[in-house]
């Protein structure tokens, strides 16, 4: 009996020993299991947020918005984004003359005329379309050949761009030797008392319009015309009233006048000094009193006809030059005596 009673409580042992070690077992496999569920959470994690910090990247600060450095960027230089890479302007072709109309007073008198062409480099030639009037060489210089009136014309051989101007010859007729013209009406247009010397009661040594076109064309007179009697008496008053045997007043009516050049033979040499007086008086008016402004008004002008004018005289010759090159022009003046 006690050992059926011990085995039985063996047997209870054994149960309920048997149940408690698989609860611990199902209990630590759970926890187990947990474990193992937290251990892969923190690797997935972990996984995750290195994933994440691999992926990162900061833009590259020589690129602010962050595109491919490599990629093209725009030029400063081109706004646009278009390549700066552009063609220049072709510049226009063109062909001038110093002069588009002047007139010679004598027989073998010269204007030396200039042409300017761009671009600069080509052959030109020259033609005159009467050389019964005047003749034109080849490097511009025309010369009087008789009365009446031609058209001197250059042709740039390389842009094929001409330009002309008419020239004029006007021969001086000779004056009465009872007084002839005064140089009111000597100096106009027609230049009647600008060439060769009269029969008057002094003969003419210097051809005054020759060596007005020497000079014009040696040094660069900005816009001259020869004065006729109206504009002459409003620009050199009392001139028109003086006995001349030579008369050539070169004016410019430009706003901006930088200069003007006349040249006076004088019948009588007492008048060389009313000739003088009438140039210094122009000469004046034109540079101001320094405290209001003369009419020449603005100030490289101005300062022009105050400092680069001259009036001479040589015997019964008289010159007022308003010049850069003044002194060279007196010089040049002074060596015809």
């Amino acid at each position: 009996m006690k050992r059926r009673i011990f085995a039985a409580a063996l047997a209870a042992a054994l149960i309920l020993l048997s149940a408690c070690s698989g609860g611990n077992s199902s209990t630590s496999s759970g926890s187990s299991a947990s474990g193992s569920t937290s251990s892969s959470s923190s690797s997935s994690s972990s996984s995750t947020s290195g994933s994440l910090e691999g992926d990162l990247s900061l833009p590259d600060a020589s690129n602010p918005d962050g595109s491919n450095p490599d990629s093209s960027s725009p030029d400063a230089s081109s706004p646009d984004g278009s390549s700066s890479s552009t063609q220049e302007p072709t510049a226009e072709s063109s062909l001038s003359l110093s002069k588009s109309d002047f007139t010679l007073f004598k027989t073998g008198a010269t204007w030396q005329l200039k042409a300017k062409a761009e671009p600069a480099g080509g052959e030109q030639s020259w033609t005159s379309s009467n050389e019964k009037v005047a003749t034109v060489d080849e490097k511009g210089v025309v010369t009087a050949v008789g009365e009446g009136s031609t058209t001197i014309t250059v042709t740039d051989e390389n842009t094929g761009l001409t330009a002309s101007c008419i020239v004029r010859v006007r021969l001086e007729e000779e004056k009465p030797d009872n007084g002839g013209s005064s140089s009111g009406s000597s100096s106009s247009g027609s230049g009647s008392s600008s060439g060769s010397s009269s029969s008057g009661s002094q003969s003419s040594k210097v051809d005054l319009a020759a060596f007005a076109s020497q000079m014009m064309a040696d040094y660069a007179f900005s816009h001259l015309q020869l004065a006729d009697a109206s504009l002459m008496d409003d620009l050199y008053s009392g001139l028109s009233g003086v006995s001349t045997e030579q008369c050539l007043v070169y004016c410019t009516m430009m706003t901006m006048n930088n200069g003007e050049f006349a040249l006076v033979q004088v019948k009588d040499s007492k008048d060389v000094d009313t000739v003088k007086g009438i140039f210094q008086a122009r000469i004046n008016y034109m540079a101001g009193d320094g405290e209001n402004p003369g009419g020449a008004w603005y100030p490289g002008p101005t300062e022009q006809w105050k400092n680069n004018s001259r009036v001479v005289s040589n015997g019964n010759y008289v010159m007022m030059v308003v010049h850069e090159n003044c002194d060279d022009i007196v010089a040049a003046f002074n060596d015809l005596f």
